[in-house]
């Protein structure tokens, strides 16, 4: 799924497991850098 947001920086808390961990998986397989 391509949603336009490669390139861009996001800020995930929390994602050491769980749904903080799918968001920050999910968003670099966007293409999206990750800051945990």
């Amino acid at each position: 799924m391509d949603l336009g947001i490669a390139g861009k920086w996001a800020l995930v808390c929390g994602a050491s497991k769980g749904l903080g961990y799918g968001s920050a998986l999910a968003l670099v397989q966007e293409g999206v850098n990750v800051v945990i």
